[in-house]
């Protein structure tokens, strides 16, 4: 009740001198009228004491010019009506002189005081007001949304009937005086009050208030500046930590030797996971002059959607024809057919670049979007890593066709090459040793019976000949089996089984098609020749297990003896040139050995890959 009272009373704006005068002037003829019955109970001069309430009443609302007024018309009222003579102004006593003096002195104190206490007071409410602009202003992130707060508590301070606040110029009109409110000559908005406000209140505003509000005003300007900065940042780093382990994530694939399609697969995933909404493409160029889709988030796509012709004006002709990034920002400067289908998927907008495999371009990447804005500026920027990844995918790639391409060459020309030697040694080496034991048969059947003892030599000499040529055939069918050419791989590996020293049991389960191609069955029979042959010679096996079988175009083998185990294929070149070979078919070939527990080899081959011949 006292604090609201005082706050009533010290008021920042001074209520009217008129009316000060007129209170001043009422509070005098009350307190001359209530000295008449003090003076009975008091001393002479003791009751005029009563009119320092006055004095100091007037003093804190009105300052301290209209309370030393108060205090000389008060002095003057005591001494025309309580001081003997009554009625004049004449002071005969020289104690009453001195008692009118003091009472002076002690008004005028008590005037200076009370005008004193009135200014701390209005300076403690004023900094209570810049406290709260600064708590509204400073602590804000949309600073906006408190002006109209501090507006309010700038008309509850200084008693105006409203007020707002604007961050812009804004001139004044019939209603509103408008107060700049800049920092140096840079202006941040305006403060706009009743244009009928009291002078000393719009003094205050100019003197007080506006400097303080256009301080605390940019203040909070840069600290929204700072904070969006500081926000900005974050996420420009969130975005760039987003952006690097979505191309780890893709580079990993390619270091691992991830196929095209799953690396494609993966880049159009990450650049949608990245730049939201867009769509991301992954186009190939042709060689009938279409472009076609590798790869794309955008789901329901017809077939005849996956493949194009290029036409003059479309992001892909753009990009074949430049060789450069391309942007198209309206859906109008794309030209039929592909603009049917960006119709069809509500596309807007849309960026190409080209993917550039060692100097030639192979196709593209592209991104679109549905929003009627544009993309942001450094998409370009974005997806052009993700373009050197799949650059490099497809690159390695084709290094790794061609190196199986090459060895696939190789390991065919290697047969031919034996098919040639096993040719030869039938049908020239082979035939002269027959020949040769032929005429020796004659020539021995040709001598007299008493030539006994050169009968004999001629037909030791025959059976040498004749077990050279069993030799020179187990030779030539070592280089290539010419069963397996003839009849294929079921009677070749047969035929292994039946000349094994180690029982076999023998399960195939091939398919009754079209055979496989002959560099797939003579690599099929050297894995299986070669695992009987270190079964018999070094396993002491007594059992050997072959399982052959075709399933989802692969030719699978698998070997398994119940030796000694302990097979190393680094200790000798057999199993070594299988594995090359294998490996050279884009196959796979691995053996299990462990001491004492036999021996496991497992071989797949596909048989729908390209293993032409050399030609």
């Amino acid at each position: 009740m006292h604090a609201r009272s005082l706050s009533w009373l010290v008021r920042p704006t001074r209520p009217p001198w008129g009316l000060g005068i007129a209170v001043a002037a009422l509070l005098i003829v009350v307190e001359t009228f209530l000295v008449y019955p003090l003076r009975a109970i008091m001393t002479s001069f003791s009751p005029g004491m009563i009119y320092i309430v006055g004095v100091l009443v007037v003093s804190v609302v009105w300052g301290r010019w209209l309370g030393v007024a108060t205090a000389l018309a008060s002095a003057l009222a005591f001494a025309i009506f309580h001081v003997p003579p009554f009625g004049g102004l004449t002071v005969p006593d020289l104690q009453d002189v001195a008692g009118l003096a003091v009472f002076l002195i002690i008004a005028v104190a008590t005037s200076a005081l009370a005008d004193l206490s009135r200014l701390r007071t209005v300076e403690a409410e004023e900094s209570d007001l810049t406290a709260e602009m600064a708590r509204l202003l400073l602590h804000a992130d949309d600073l906006a949304a408190v002006l109209p707060a501090v507006a309010r508590r700038i008309a509850r301070s200084l008693e105006l009937p409203d007020a707002a606040i604007h961050l812009a110029v804004v001139p004044d009109d019939d209603r509103h005086s408008a107060f700049a409110l800049q920092a140096g000559a840079v202006r941040l908005g305006t403060l706009l009050v009743p244009v009928d406000v009291p002078e000393r209140t719009a003094q205050r505003l100019r003197e007080r208030v506006v400097p303080s509000l256009a301080s605390l005003l940019q203040a909070g300007c840069e600290r929204a500046a700072t904070l969006g900065s500081l926000e900005a940042g974050r996420e420009r780093l969130g975005r760039l930590a987003a952006e690097q382990a979505a191309l780890g994530r893709v580079a990993k694939l390619v270091a691992y030797g991830g196929r095209p399609p799953e690396v494609f697969d993966a880049i159009t995933t990450e650049l949608h996971g990245l730049l939201g909404e867009p769509t991301a493409w992954l186009l190939r160029y042709e060689t009938d002059g279409t472009v076609s889709v590798v790869s794309t988030n955008q789901p329901g796509l017809r077939s005849d959607d996956m493949r194009w012709p290029l036409h003059g004006t479309s992001i892909p002709a753009l990009v074949r024809d430049t060789g450069r990034p391309v942007r198209i920002d309206s859906l109008q400067e794309e030209a039929a057919p592909i603009a049917d289908l960006a119709r069809r998927l509500g596309v807007r907008s849309s960026i190409g670049l080209p993917i550039v495999v060692e100097g030639r371009l192979w196709g593209m990447a592209a991104v679109t979007s549905t929003r009627p804005d544009p993309m942001p500026p450094d998409t370009e920027a974005r997806v052009a890593g993700f373009v050197g990844l799949a650059a490099a995918a497809i690159a390695d790639a084709d290094s790794r066709a061609e190196l199986a391409a090459s060895r696939a060459r190789l390991v065919a020309a290697a047969d031919q090459a034996r098919q040639r030697i096993e040719r030869n040694l039938h049908d020239s080496a082979l035939q002269h040793f027959l020949a040769v034991a032929m005429q020796l048969g004659a020539a021995q059947a040709s001598l007299p019976p008493d030539q006994e003892q050169t009968k004999a030599e001629l037909s030791r000499i025959l059976r040498s000949l004749n077990t050279a040529v069993d030799s020179l055939r187990e030779i030539a069918r070592g280089i290539h089996p010419t069963l397996l050419a003839a009849g294929g791989l079921p009677p070749a590996l047969k035929a292994l089984a039946r000349r094994s020293p180690v029982p076999v049991d023998l399960d195939l389960d091939l398919d009754t098609g079209p055979r496989m191609p002959p560099v797939v069955e003579i690599a099929a029979y050297h894995v299986v020749s070669e695992a009987l042959t270190n079964a018999a010679r070094h396993a002491r096996a007594s059992v050997v297990n072959v399982q052959v079988a075709t399933r989802d175009g692969t030719l699978h083998l698998s070997i398994r003896d119940d030796g000694v185990g302990g097979a190393d294929p680094h200790r000798g070149t057999g199993l070594t040139a299988l594995q090359d070979r294998v490996e050279a078919l884009g196959g796979n070939l691995a053996i299990t050995s462990p001491a004492g527990g036999g021996t496991l080899l497992l071989a797949t081959i596909p048989t729908a890959a390209d293993h032409r011949a050399p030609e």
